[in-house]
């Protein structure tokens, strides 16, 4: 599948990157500077400035602003040149990173003082240190001067104190927002009301559409009346569906239609269908873990228990997963429902 395309505009963004399988990515001090003083190359190239930075040891942050839309290009620069160094000094070989970086555009820039003190309070939430401007690889230690530093934000914080509850509040509605861009502006998406999403979708692909449009699990709980739980529960379900469709549909298993039909397109119905003709037996355990037995003992009594020439795989699917104590020849001798339907249309 595609990429789904970042905001590159000129702006500030929230950078963040991790090890990956969260391994360490910095050892020792020479480690932490060398990534600084590569990102201060890249800045030289790219012109853009940073308003805080926190290196900790298997992931990084910068609050940055670029002077043009060529973010991408900033951060394959720093990521790449900084693989090259950590593989080369420890002997190593793979990809450094665990997928590529996250990026935040500040769509309003009254959040920029409440994101560089979360950046900053991440080492006493870490444990390491009790108080901002004690931790070594935190812009606010100003243990190391590189021109890219703009400290005009961090000089106008009062960092006496961790984030509060109303800031962390601000710091998850800047994280949960959806942007769009208009007129060549990036502006918060308007959410629709939830009842838009519920008026005639079914629960879980409703649920599904809220929550990507950028409504929150107690919102959408609060308006089902269930719990914030249930409703991440039907979410993740819903996700792993779309997980499983997508690949069968990229190792061809739906050879009949476009190779771009998604999920909700192709149904729920039909997939069960596929899963049980043409799919291995752990993507038919797993569709029974996510569909549930009713709905597959129902798709395969309507698509599969009557055709002959699916015999072996309804006798498996009829002993091992509906518990039914029969022979082949109970399919041989069953009739076929759809040969019996065709035969009564041309009589």
């Amino acid at each position: 599948m595609p990429r789904k395309n970042r905001i590159e505009k000129a702006g500030f963004y929230h950078i963040v990157n991790r090890g990956v399988a969260s391994e360490s990515i910095y050892h020792d001090d020479e480690d932490f500077t060398k990534f600084l003083e590569i990102t201060q190359e890249a800045s030289d190239e790219y012109y853009f400035t940073i308003y805080s930075f926190c290196l900790m040891s298997n992931h990084y942050h910068l609050l940055l602003e670029t002077s043009s839309s060529n973010l991408s290009s900033v951060m394959q620069k720093i990521n790449s040149r900084y693989s090259v160094f950590y593989n080369n000094k420890y002997k190593r070989v793979g990809p450094l990173w665990q997928g590529r970086f996250k990026a935040w555009y500040v769509y309003d820039k009254s959040y920029l003082k409440t994101l560089v003190k979360y950046i900053e309070c991440n080492p006493i939430k870490a444990g390491i240190t009790h108080k901002i401007g004690e931790y070594k690889w935190a812009m606010s230690s100003k243990n190391v001067e590189f021109s890219m530093f703009n400290f005009e934000l961090l000089e106008n914080i009062n960092f006496n104190q961790e984030l509060d509850e109303n800031e962390q509040k601000k710091i998850d509605e800047f994280y949960c927002a959806k942007l769009e861009i208009k007129e060549d502006l990036v502006i918060k998406k308007e959410l629709k009301k939830l009842d838009f999403y519920f008026h005639d979708l079914q629960k879980e692909v409703a649920i599904s559409h809220a929550i990507k449009d950028g409504h929150k699990g107690t919102d959408i709980a609060e308006y089902l009346g269930v719990t914030k739980a249930a409703v991440s529960k039907t979410y993740i379900n819903y996700k792993q569906k779309i997980k499983l469709f997508e690949r069968l549909r990229d190792k061809g298993l739906f050879w009949s239609y476009s190779k771009d039909v998604n999920y909700e397109e192709f149904g729920e119905k039909l997939l069960v269908e596929y899963v049980l003709k043409y799919a291995d037996f752990d993507d038919i355990k797993l569709s029974f873990r996510l569909f549930g037995k009713r709905e597959l003992q129902s798709v395969w009594e309507e698509k599969l228990k009557s055709d002959r020439s699916f015999v072996k795989i309804n006798l498996m699917l009829a002993r091992v997963f509906f518990d039914m104590d029969v022979e082949a020849d109970y399919f041989k001798e069953m009739k076929n429902a759809r040969f019996e339907k065709l035969k009564l249309l041309a009589s």
